[in-house]
This record gives C-alpha cells, sequence and structure tokens, in this order.
C-alpha cells in the first residue's frame, strides 16, 4: 500500500511538470520550447524592406508580424547606436540628402530627423511623395484627407502652396519638375487637365486640357511629356509636349502610318533613359477578331496544325500585343516584333533590338522535330528599315553588346561561344581553344545550359563568360587572347563564381574597376564574396566565406536563395542579408565584405524547437559519392530513435544553410521541414544524379543508397522511414514505391505514373508533354518509339502490384502539368490490387495547392505520416472514408481510436470472371 502511495504522488508530480512544459535533464529541470505547428505560421516575424540613405549612413527595414499581425519599421544608423522603432507605419521614404526620413502612420505625416529625436506632425495627409535626386532635396508633396488637394512643402523653410483637384502627380527622375494631373468636376462635366511645375520657382506651365486621360509618364528630366487619351467609343491616341513647345503633338493613332490598319493603339510602355524614343502597345482590333470567329460544336484536329489546336483555344483567349517605338525626334514608327516573334535585348541607346523569330505558330518546344517551330534570328533597327538576319539556330544563350557592336551566342554542337560582327558581318569561334566546361553546374544533366554572359567592358572592347566555375574575359574580335579573370580559382578549389551585385543589364565595366564576386562551395556549400580588379592578374582575393547564405546565385532548387547586397548611392556602402539553417535572414552593413555589423537582430526561431543541419557524404552502390542534408530537432537525443522522412528534388544540397520558414504547403507541396521536424521526426534530403534514358534508376540508387545509410545510424528507426516529393519528385516516389519495400510510408503530389500516356498528354487541354520526356526534366532522351522498354520501366503504374507502402497521392483536378488522370489511374490499379493508397483531389489549384486546400493537406500529410511512421491513431478519413455527399462538409482530421491502422482494401480472391 506504501509502495502503490509513493508511486501515485510521484506520477502526479511528474504530471504536474509536464503542465508546466518542464522536464528533468541531468538532475536538473529545464523549461523546454514549444514545437512548431500551424497556430504560428500566420504570426511568424521576419525582416523585409531595406532601405539605404543615398550617402549610407541611416537604412530602415521592416519586422513583418512582429504583434497581432502588424508591421514595425524600425530606422538605424548603420554605424552607429541611433535607433527609432515605430508601429504601424505604411509607407517610408528618406529624402534625397539623406537628412531625414518622411512616413505615414494612418492620416498622419511625419518627418523625423535621421539621428535625431525631432519629429514634425502633419494631420489629415492622404500618401506623398519626395524626390529621390538632388534636384528636389527640399520638397515634398503630399495630398490632403478631406479633398482632393495636394500641398507642396519646402522641408527647409516650411514654405507651402497648395494645387486644387489633383488627382495624379509625379517627381521628375531628376527631381527638378513636378507634373500634375487634375480633374475638376464641373455641374455634369468633367474636365482633365496636364500641369508641369518647376521646382526651382514654382512656374506652372498648362499642357492639355481635355477629356479621356488615361495614362501619364514623361523622361528622367521630364523634358518629353507623353500621355494617352481614350475616350469612351473610340480608340487610344498618344501624345506628347516637349517643354517650352507652344502645343502639344499627336504621336499616334489607329491611322497611323507604321500601325495596320486593323491594330489600336494599347499602352504606353516607357521614355529611354535619354529621352529619344517612346515605347507603346497595340493590339489587334475586337471588332475583327470577331468577324472570323465561326461558333461550332466540333473541334478538328489535324496532323497539318502547327499547334495543338489546345494551345489555340489558350492562346485565343487574349488578343496578342505588340511593340512599337516612336522616334522622339523624328515621330517616325517603327514595328519592334512581330506575330510569333519575341524581343531577346536591345542595346543601351534603345535603337537595336535582337529578334527571336519562330517559323510558325508552334509551341518552341517542338523546335527539336516540328518545322513550324524552327528559330531564326534578325538584328532590327529603329533607324533602319530592313532587319538583318543572322546565320544560327536556335541557342540557349544569346546577347547583344551594350553599343550594338556585336551578338554573343553560344552553339551547342561545337561547344563554343561565337561572337556576330554587325559592322562587317563576320563570325568568330571565340572559345574553341579553352578546355572547359561552360555549363551550368545546376542543369549539367538537364538540357546542357551554359551559365552564360556576365557582362561588357565599356565600348564592347571585351565580353565576360561565366565558365563552369569562373569568370573570362574575352575579345569578340579574336585577336587579344582570353584571359581568366578568376585565374582558374573557382575550378581548383570547386568554387562557382558569379558578378555579386545587381547591376543594370547587361552590365559595362572599365579596366581597373574592382568586382564584387559572389562564391559558393560546391563541396562545403559556404558562401561569400571575393575581390577581382579588372586587369589585374592572379587569383581574386577572398573577403568572407562561411556557413551561411548570402545569395545563391542561379540555384533553383534552394528554397530561399538570399538576396542580393543594395548599395548606396553615393558612397561604397552596402546592406547584405545574411541566413544560416538556424538564424533567420538578417540585415548587416558591410564597406569591404569583410567585416560586417548587425543591424536587424530578430530570430523567432530561438523560441521554439528548432532544427540543426548537418551535410553528409557517403558512397552509393557504384562506389561514387553522394551528398545530402540531413535535418535534426534542436532537442535532439542520439539516444532515441528517430522516424525519418526521405524528401528529394534534384540536388537540394546547397540548401544546407538555408532558412526555411515555418509555413502552410502551398505551390510546390511538400512537407514543411521545420514543423516536422520540431515534431520529432528526422529529414534527410539527398542529392538525385540522373543518367538520361533511365532517370528513375539513377533516383533509386540516390535514395536507396541514402536510406541504407541513415538506418545505419543508432539514432535512425530504419522500421520508420517514409518519403515523399512533388511533382518530379513525386514521380520519383511512384517509382520508389514500386521498386522497394524499405520504406513505411509515401506521399507523392502533383505527379505521374504512366509516362506513356503522359507522353501523349495534353494536362488540363493545354500543351504536350513530349518535349518535356525528350528534352526537358523528364530525361527520357528519346521518342516512345525509340525507347519504348526505357518509358515503361520509368512507369510506377506497371509495377504497382509490386507496392506494399501505404501510399498517399494528391493531385488538383485541374493540374496543367501532370493530369488529374495521372493520379486516378495509379489509384485505381493500386485500389484494385488492395493496396493501401489514398487520393486528394482538390479543385482549387493547378500544379500545386494554396489557401484552405494547402492548409487542409498540410494537416492530412502530417495525419499520416504520424500514423505510419509515430503509430499515432490513423484519422476517421484513413481508416472510414468520408461519404461523397460529405465530402467538403466535413473534414473528419478526429482520430479513430477504434479501428487500429486501415484494413487492406476490398480485394478478394475471384476464381472466375464471366462476360
Amino acid at each position: 500500500m506504501k509502495a502503490f502511495f509513493v508511486y501515485v504522488v510521484f506520477s502526479f508530480f511528474a504530471l504536474s511538470l509536464k503542465g508546466q512544459d518542464w522536464k528533468e535533464d541531468n538532475f536538473y529541470l529545464r523549461k523546454t520550447k514549444p514545437l512548431i505547428d500551424s497556430s504560428v505560421y500566420n504570426r511568424w516575424y521576419f525582416v523585409d524592406g531595406a532601405k539605404i540613405t543615398n550617402d549610407g549612413r541611416y537604412m530602415f527595414y521592416w519586422i513583418r508580424n512582429q504583434s497581432n499581425g502588424n508591421d514595425t519599421t524600425v530606422l538605424k544608423e548603420c554605424n552607429g547606436k541611433w535607433e527609432r522603432r515605430i508601429p504601424g507605419i505604411m509607407h517610408v521614404q528618406f529624402t534625397s540628402d539623406s537628412r531625414r526620413a518622411i512616413f505615414n502612420s494612418k492620416d498622419t505625416l511625419s518627418i523625423l530627423e535621421l539621428g535625431g529625436v525631432i519629429f514634425s506632425r502633419i494631420p489629415n495627409v492622404r500618401g506623398f511623395r519626395v524626390p529621390t535626386s538632388k534636384g528636389g532635396r527640399n520638397w515634398l508633396a503630399f495630398g490632403n484627407n478631406s479633398s482632393n488637394n495636394l500641398v507642396l512643402k519646402n522641408i527647409t523653410n516650411g514654405d507651402e502652396r497648395v494645387y486644387n483637384s489633383v488627382k495624379k502627380y509625379v517627381f521628375s527622375e531628376d527631381g527638378r519638375l513636378m507634373i500634375l494631373e487634375r480633374e475638376e468636376h464641373r455641374k455634369n462635366d468633367t474636365v482633365q487637365s496636364i500641369s508641369l511645375i518647376e521646382l526651382s520657382n514654382l512656374k506652372e506651365s498648362s499642357i492639355w486640357r481635355g477629356k479621356g486621360l488615361k495614362q501619364l509618364l514623361c523622361d528622367k528630366s521630364a523634358t518629353n511629356i507623353a500621355f494617352l487619351i481614350s475616350n469612351s467609343g473610340e480608340s487610344s491616341t498618344i501624345w506628347s509636349y516637349r517643354k517650352g513647345a507652344l502645343r502639344t503633338i499627336l504621336l499616334a493613332d489607329r491611322g497611323s502610318i507604321g500601325l495596320d490598319t486593323n491594330l489600336i493603339v494599347g499602352n504606353m510602355s516607357g521614355i529611354n533613359n535619354d529621352g529619344s524614343f517612346l515605347f507603346f502597345t497595340a493590339k489587334k482590333n475586337a471588332n475583327k477578331l470577331s468577324d472570323s470567329i465561326l461558333l461550332s460544336t466540333v473541334n478538328i484536329w489535324s496532323y497539318l496544325d502547327e499547334k495543338l489546336l489546345t494551345a489555340e483555344m489558350v492562346d485565343g483567349e487574349h488578343a496578342p500585343v505588340y511593340s512599337f517605338v516612336i522616334s522622339l525626334k523624328d515621330y517616325r514608327i517603327k514595328r519592334l516584333d512581330n506575330d510569333n516573334e519575341w524581343i531577346l535585348a536591345q542595346n543601351t541607346s534603345d535603337s537595336l533590338y535582337l529578334i527571336q523569330h519562330i517559323s510558325g505558330s508552334a509551341d518552341e518546344a517542338d523546335n527539336k522535330w516540328n518545322s513550324a517551330s524552327q528559330f531564326t534570328y534578325y538584328l532590327r533597327s529603329v533607324k533602319q528599315k530592313d532587319d538583318l538576319a543572322l546565320k544560327f539556330r536556335k541557342s540557349n544563350i544569346i546577347g547583344l553588346s551594350p553599343k550594338g557592336r556585336f551578338v554573343i551566342y553560344y552553339n551547342k554542337e561545337q561547344e563554343s561561344y561565337f561572337s556576330y560582327e554587325v559592322e562587317t558581318g563576320r563570325y568568330r569561334n571565340l572559345t574553341s581553344n579553352i578546355k572547359v566546361s561552360w555549363i551550368n553546374y545546376f542543369r549539367e544533366d538537364l538540357m546542357h545550359v551554359p551559365r552564360g554572359i556576365a557582362g561588357w567592358l565599356e565600348n564592347d572592347a571585351s565580353v565576360l563568360i561565366y565558365d563552369k566555375f569562373d569568370i573570362w574575359k574575352i575579345d569578340p574580335l579574336n585577336i587579344k587572347p582570353p584571359v581568366n579573370l578568376t585565374n582558374g580559382y573557382g575550378f581548383k578549389h570547386s568554387i562557382i563564381f558569379y558578378l555579386g551585385l545587381s547591376y543594370s543589364s547587361p552590365p559595362s565595366f572599365r579596366n581597373g574597376d574592382i568586382l564584387v564576386l559572389n562564391a559558393v562551395s560546391v563541396m562545403t556549400k559556404k558562401n561569400g564574396f571575393f575581390r577581382k580588379k579588372l586587369g589585374e592578374p592572379g587569383d581574386p582575393n577572398e573577403l568572407t566565406m562561411g556557413d551561411y547564405i548570402y545569395q545563391l546565385v542561379d540555384n533553383p532548387y534552394t528554397e530561399n536563395n538570399g538576396s542580393y547586397p543594395i548599395k548606396a548611392r553615393d558612397r561604397d556602402v552596402y546592406i547584405v542579408s545574411r541566413m544560416k539553417a538556424n538564424e533567420s535572414p538578417n540585415y548587416f552593413s558591410t564597406s569591404d565584405f569583410k567585416t560586417f555589423i548587425q543591424l536587424s537582430s530578430v530570430y523567432p526561431e530561438k523560441h521554439y524547437n528548432w532544427y540543426t543541419t548537418e551535410l553528409h557524404t557517403w558512397k552509393k552502390e557504384d562506389g561514387a559519392n553522394a551528398q545530402g542534408i540531413l535535418y535534426k530537432p534542436e532537442d535532439f537525443d542520439s539516444s532515441k530513435r528517430y522516424p525519418i522522412i526521405f524528401y528529394y528534388y534534384e540536388k537540394k544540397s546547397f540548401s544546407l544553410n538555408a532558412y526555411l520558414l515555418p509555413e502552410n504547403i502551398s505551390g510546390f507541396c511538400n512537407i514543411n521541414i521545420p514543423t516536422f521536424v520540431s515534431n520529432g521526426y528526422l529529414v534527410f534530403s539527398p542529392d538525385i544524379d540522373y543518367v538520361i534514358g533511365d532517370p528513375m534508376q539513377g533516383t533509386f540508387d540516390a535514395v536507396v543508397s541514402a536510406a541504407n545509410y541513415m538506418g545505419n545510424m543508432a539514432y535512425v528507426d530504419k522500421h520508420k522511414m517514409g518519403i515523399g516529393g512533388c511533382s518530379f519528385g513525386g514521380l520519383q516516389t511512384n517509382y520508389l514505391v514500386t521498386h522497394t519495400n524499405l520504406f513505411a510510408a509515401a506521399y507523392s503530389s502533383c505527379s505521374m505514373s504512366d509516362l506513356i500516356s503522359a507522353y501523349g498528354d495534353v494536362p488540363a487541354r493545354y500543351k504536350s508533354l513530349q518535349s518535356y520526356f525528350e528534352l526537358g526534366q523528364g530525361r527520357m532522351g528519346g521518342t516512345l518509339w525509340q525507347i519504348p522498354e526505357a518509358y515503361i520501366k520509368s512507369s510506377a503504374v506497371f509495377s504497382a502490384d509490386k507496392v506494399t507502402t501505404p501510399l498517399l497521392l494528391m493531385q488538383n483536378t485541374n493540374d496543367g502539368i501532370c493530369s488529374f488522370s495521372q493520379a486516378v489511374e495509379f489509384f485505381t490499379a493500386l485500389r484494385r490490387l488492395g493496396k493501401r493508397a489514398w487520393l486528394l483531389e482538390y479543385t482549387d489549384g493547378n500544379h500545386g495547392v494554396f489557401g484552405k486546400s494547402a492548409e487542409d493537406y498540410g494537416i492530412r500529410l502530417k495525419q499520416f505520416f504520424d500514423h505510419y511512421l509515430k503509430n499515432k491513431p490513423a484519422p476517421n478519413w484513413m481508416t472510414r472514408g468520408i461519404p461523397t455527399k460529405m465530402n467538403g462538409r466535413n473534414n473528419d482530421y478526429h482520430l479513430d481510436y477504434n479501428i487500429k491502422t486501415p484494413g487492406k482494401g476490398l480485394l478478394k480472391e475471384v476464381s472466375d470472371v464471366e462476360f
């Protein structure tokens, strides 16, 4: 009896500790962190939106979702202690002289002296703007909340000028002028007007009065102002005004030379930097289109069709839009693109255009075999009538030099870059003697896409081209010998170099310029910056490399790639964002990329049971090395055995230092790693090396070898291993469950199961997938008739009878890439065979789920794995199903404590079949 009493007391004490979220650890008590669940998703806070003053002294950023879903603005000195935190701000701007921050909260406008405490507040304000250039450094414009009046205020001396009936306004880019769009209501009439304000003397000039003003824009100095008029029932017209002129000029209307009679003016696109060209769009007249539409009850598909009928139907929903340019010097109009053409690039003066033309209206993905989708390239000049045809076929990389002297393109057959000299018409092979790979590391087994052009030296003197690791400086005239700018350092150390800053496109440099290079190690996944002076021999200088992500340029398989540094306009001061797996992205300032001053300290993950990452390397069955990431809970206990889920998509190991947000499944429908790991799972992401023609064997080798490798770890429960993936990862999952019984549960989202039917399918009645399999991610490398056995081998449906793993399928009714029928085909096969399988069909997504459907899928996916990998009761929807009439009304997430595990289905042996 005494022993029983002691047991009860001890049990009560233990339960009370559990209720307080405490646990005993090596004879002392510590409070445990809460686990991540869906309740934290919408209130997870993070930094965003950093901006820096022109002089680089101050910056601001937002803390999103900091309190009850509200944002907090943080104004901070980049190299000092001054800081102000202000909640609820909607908009912030720095003045061009870097002395003030202006912001509004609800209807109050505030002006704060940076570095001080002095506030000026203006009530009853609706929106504001300040010029961003030196010419308008003293000015502030804001609307009045109770009227359409605009107040122009001199911040320095306090002078104000009020303009009435202002609907819209804009400062010129140089900050010297302001343009007003007014709208005056008189009785039953409305009159619009445009006027120009010179900020140096507040002189006002009237430009136009009338009706139908729809669009207004100007060049940098507001020397040229253009506006579009569109009255009901009339086609649009474009007008221009040149500063100091006596009148406006009609630039384009329906009858303008250069516009086809069946085209009408659309919208203005912009004015180029020097104010010499205005760009606009035109589209086919809807009335003209309707004349040719013939209603019918039959759709005729013909083998002579250039494009599948389904694609024509989708394209026909929108009238094509074409690009035009008007010279603001002589007012001539030039059409820039026609049917089946795309503008690839233009020179910096916007006078020469590189055009890609497709021979017919066919899908460009059919280029390999369809005669109606053959590519040709042209140079189209604004100043000349005729196009210049270029003599090369489709290229993965093609570019026009800034001055328009050269076209650079990659020839896949010769594995070389070529130049075309516009003036002489001469073609040159630039890289035939350079024995390196030009192919993108992340695209090596997928279409062999080269990394491309990094930039140019001024006056088109040299082109900078990426090889697999390094950067080359190459003379487009092929006179000077090529120079490896990074001296082969990237190749020697397996480091991929990219330009590390965000430049205008295409970037143009001078000899002697300092290049900041982004660097990422292929082996260690470290990321950082190097320095290289153009024209200086030798290796680039390492500035910083670490277990962080600043930005992984051009890596398509990492969830959070980071971002480019933000530079102050007038000084070499930068704001960088830096993250690692257990440190959320935060802002730092630097001037040399060696030392970093921390500006934000937002770490919500520290309040929860977060995750850590480890890079693992092991050998596959063929002896080749493989890499992958192991995600472990922060409270990992090596004496325990954990269930593990293998999640894969191409090469995920570069996510080693990526910070993954806890959030609902959305888009790419995969497990949320922070949530699963926080709740006692391990997750492992192995890299996949594929073989063209047999891609699923590469999947099998990588995932099964990873499972065997991890299964030997003392902390892994090898009987509780799961797998899963979405899209191509889902196709891989379907294959794996039909070829191994190693896994206890699997999920497959938005996937395929039958490559033969998928090869000839048109998902969601849109686009053929033949090129996807022959040349794209499908990696079959040939047609169905060339390698039928390979298509059969990679199709899970043909081996459905081998499945022993419980499988959760998810597919959207209107998936435009992987047809819903692919999931139905696999599911009905598994059902017929008595296999444990469920299919979740969502009717509101496409190739992914969003919103409420994403929340629902996340709940069901976790319940599925919790049952099979953690021995929790299965929910009713798994054990009993949901009657059709209750779908959408009853989620039935409730756990079923009566049926321990889902049964074996409806299968029974049938000896005689009657027909």
